[in-house]
């Protein structure tokens, strides 16, 4: 049993797509996403990719190049409103940047292949079994869903694996998707309130995704 919860995002203008550290610069520091949202007075937010637990992973946010190593699956949202995600081997960091590369993330794995759900994934067994989650899809440009999943509540909603969440963005019409830090991490604010169930609370984290609100800080 899982419960999940979708939020369906348009932006006229990609630059209402916006994302903020803690503690409002990088590397900033941690904090509760929840927290995040309302320093930054968003309408919707959506935890991120927590780009500072890791030493390495592109960092490119609100258009500015923060980090430039590379790890993983990478998801790029560039200005033109298109998103996509990239295996490690795939991915140039110089034609994105050419491109436009708006936003990155570096945390994955990417959930969608062709159109279909990955045959593997670029991540341990840990994170492919059930969690609860956090993810970005995209529709066309300027059309975006953020997902997240309550998990670890016993018959309440276990979470979902990558194979189910792959198949929620699929069958949601998504064209591309992207996981993003999940577990107790993962949580989702509207309008100032918690969505569901964030696992203990939810934790301190580094970043968010948000709508609305205040200029990237």
């Amino acid at each position: 049993t899982a419960v999940y919860y979708i939020a369906d995002v348009w932006v006229r203008n990609i630059l209402g797509f916006k994302t903020a550290f803690a503690g409002g610069s990088y590397p900033g520091g941690y904090a509760l996403p929840s927290e995040m949202a309302s320093d930054n007075n968003a309408i919707l937010a959506l935890s991120g990719d927590c780009n500072r637990a890791r030493p390495e992973g592109l960092v490119i946010r609100n258009g500015t190049l923060y980090r430039d190593s590379i790890a993983g699956d990478i998801c790029i949202l560039y200005g033109d409103g298109v998103m996509e995600s990239y295996y490690e081997s795939d991915f140039d960091l110089d034609a994105a940047i050419a491109r436009g590369a708006y936003q990155s993330w570096s945390f994955g794995p990417k959930l969608i292949d062709n159109g279909q759900v990955p045959s593997s994934y670029n991540t341990t067994n840990a994170i492919i079994a059930h969690n609860p989650r956090a993810a970005l899809g995209y529709f066309e440009p300027g059309h975006y869903c953020l997902v997240y999943a309550d998990g670890r509540q016993g018959e309440t909603s276990n979470g979902l694996t990558l194979d189910e969440l792959s198949q929620i963005m699929i069958s949601l019409g998504c064209v591309d998707a992207y996981n993003l830090d999940g577990g107790q991490s993962s949580m989702m604010i509207f309008q100032g309130e918690v969505i569901g169930n964030p696992y203990k609370g939810g934790r301190n984290i580094s970043d968010i995704i948000y709508f609305g609100g205040d200029d990237p800080q």
